[in-house]
């Protein structure tokens, strides 16, 4: 994936579990906590799956001929958390 598009895509979706972090501080404690607890998940997750290498393919999901596609754990997240 172009480096410059997965940038922008990384921060709408930081921007997005950001949000979700500041929502959890007006929730009741357990309910904040929860809140915390799925986008810490996210987080590691999509650190997990992060471009590396020349080609700026996820180390988790590249296959010896793997395509320079975009990561599908990327792509769940681009679609769930970034909005239009």
């Amino acid at each position: 994936m172009d480096e410059i598009l997965f940038r922008a895509l990384a921060e709408r979706v930081a921007g997005y579990l950001d949000g979700v972090d500041r929502m959890a501080t007006a929730q009741p404690r357990e309910v904040g906590h929860e809140l915390r607890r799925l986008s810490g998940a996210w987080r590691s997750l999509l650190g997990q799956h992060a471009p590396t290498g020349r080609r700026r393919r996820c180390v988790g999901c590249q296959s010896p001929r793997g395509s320079p596609a975009m990561c599908t754990v990327w792509r769940v997240a681009g679609t769930w958390f970034v909005r239009a």
